[in-house]
């Protein structure tokens, strides 16, 4: 079955050229996944709008065919990864060494792609994985897609190194072969940029009956979080917080959808801290009377936004489950994690929304937060316990990770919690009891992501050993027992002091470090 083919293209492009440039827009996990990532639809749109640059997309069990058929001869001339969670790097080499290229920068050749990434990753901390890649875009890719792709149809006919000299000096591209050639320092801050215009965030180009969400009209309703929690990557790392207007912005892309499809899928971080929301709402509801078929699905809710409109409204609207993270039962805990919601709010919120008809709610917390107690973990059970003995017919779960110091937020300072796996063993116990769903991370899987996430370059020589050996659990085990060299446990359980020298000192997010520090001081 060809599932490119089933599509429903929403965008336009230019008609490309005979000699366009090739670019493989590449996401390191399945078709289906990947289709429901905005981000990389998003990246797919504007990375294509030029005439002399074709850009197709690459998935790990399928790649959309290429000029001249699938088989064709020669590689893409770039090849670039959506680069979002930590552990999709296996799938990133597995992706490249399918397609005859190296997996380090240093062995490919003239006649190999140079291969880049963005997203979360390379915004927040690229140094594991300098060795890989030829180069970073960080920021938002709508201030940085345009100039990017200018330079490379400018610099086609160079050598690859020459290549890689003129993509440094593009903003927002980071190069790490070229810092010590543009006499840059180690230290020296590569700004990221950020788009900061409220208008016209992102939303779906592609409709696909094969998506995780299947032929649903994706919408970013705000970007960034202003509640700033202070272990929050998808807060800090996409700073400012911003929100469309409503009449100029939203409302007119959603009509836009709806010629297309049914259902509508609203996306943020924090979609009803939106200022506007109430009148969205209202909208969606009158759309609800003369579309009946009309359904919508939100992202999350938070607690302090919740009010019996809201959830009656979202209800009407074919939601059949809410999500909201409250990250912990204790109000202690939540202050020092600068989750600024009230138990009694929280209470009052869950209530709301099974009253409003809703029959499930999933709630999202962590396990091993920064001065975490047994106190704390208790008042987690004992909050979930009576939210369930109120609502005994209702559905009710816990959705729990594992607290993973991210960089660029205040929680970079802090490392992993050693007992983090024995306090999720006493929340599976007593919640089972209690007859709600506990759904939680592997521990050992968080334990590389904070490898990842705090690690420099030295720790890429673990990581290519593990994908070597299978990228199993057993494999970072062994890779790390034959590296000793190299300190895994201070990059994933070590505290840091405030003014440690951070791997990623080179790259400069939305807030200045002095304010980043501020903020870790509990």
């Amino acid at each position: 079955m060809n599932l490119f083919s089933e599509e429903k293209i929403l965008t336009s492009f230019p008609h490309k050229k005979s000699d366009a440039l090739e670019l493989a827009i590449c996401f390191p996990n399945t078709y289906m996944v990947g289709m429901a990532s905005l981000g990389y639809q998003t990246a797919w749109k504007l990375l294509n709008q030029n005439e002399n640059v074709k850009t197709t997309r690459w998935f790990t069990d399928i790649q959309e065919p290429r000029r001249g058929g699938a088989c064709s001869a020669l590689p893409p001339a770039y090849i670039g990864f959506s680069f979002s969670w930590e552990l999709d790097y296996k799938n990133i080499f597995k992706i490249l060494e399918e397609n005859k290229i190296s997996i380090f920068s240093s062995e490919r050749s003239e006649d190999d792609p140079l291969v880049f990434a963005g997203g979360q990753i390379p915004n927040a901390n690229p140094e594991p994985f300098c060795d890989n890649f030829d180069f970073f875009l960080t920021g938002d890719l709508e201030v940085v897609a345009e100039p990017f792709i200018n330079k490379i149809v400018e610099i086609k006919d160079l050598n690859r190194t020459k290549k890689l000299e003129e993509l440094a000096k593009v903003p927002g591209i980071y190069v790490p072969t070229r810092r010590g050639l543009l006499q840059q320092a180690p230290t020296t801050p590569i700004k990221i940029n950020r788009v900061y215009a409220k208008e016209n965030l992102s939303s779906s180009c592609i409709l696909t009956p094969n998506s995780y969400w299947p032929d649903t009209f994706i919408i970013e309703v705000a970007r960034s979080c202003p509640e700033l929690c202070r272990f929050c990557l998808a807060s800090y790392g996409s700073l400012p917080f911003r929100t469309p207007d409503i009449k100029n912005s939203l409302i007119p892309i959603i009509e836009s959808g709806l010629k297309h499809t049914n259902k509508l899928g609203l996306l943020g971080a924090s979609v009803t801290q939106h200022p506007g929301f109430d009148e969205l709402l209202d909208y969606l509801l009158q759309k609800k009377i003369t579309s009946p078929d009309l359904q919508v699905q939100i992202a999350s809710v938070r607690a302090d936004t919740i009010s019996k409109k809201l959830a009656e409204g979202l209800h009407k609207l074919g939601s059949k489950s809410l999500t909201m993270a409250i990250e912990t039962g204790s109000d202690r805990l939540r202050e020092i994690i600068n989750k600024k919601v009230s138990r009694e709010t929280i209470l009052n919120s869950i209530q709301t929304i099974y009253d409003s008809g809703f029959n499930s709610i999933k709630l999202y917390g962590m396990a091993g937060i920064p001065q975490e107690t047994d106190d704390d973990l208790n008042e987690t059970i004992k909050l979930l316990k009576e939210i369930k003995a109120k609502n005994k017919g209702k559905k009710l779960t816990w959705g729990c990770s594992t607290f993973v110091p991210k960089a660029q937020t205040p929680f970079q300072y802090y490392g992993m919690d050693k007992s983090a796996e024995k306090k999720l063993k006493l929340l599976s116990k007593e919640l089972h009891k209690a007859g709600i769903e506990f759904k939680p991370e592997s521990y050992e899987w968080s334990i590389i992501q904070g490898l990842i996430s705090r690690g420099d370059r030295s720790i890429n020589k673990i990581l290519v050993d593990a994908y070597r050996y299978g990228s199993t659990i057993g494999s970072f085990k062994k890779a790390m027992r034959e590296n000793k060299d190299i300190d895994s446990e201070y990059f994933i359980y070590k505290n840091w002091d405030i003014n440690t020298k951070l791997p990623w000192e080179n790259v400069q997010g939305f807030l200045n470090r002095e304010i980043i520090k501020e903020h870790a001081t509990l």
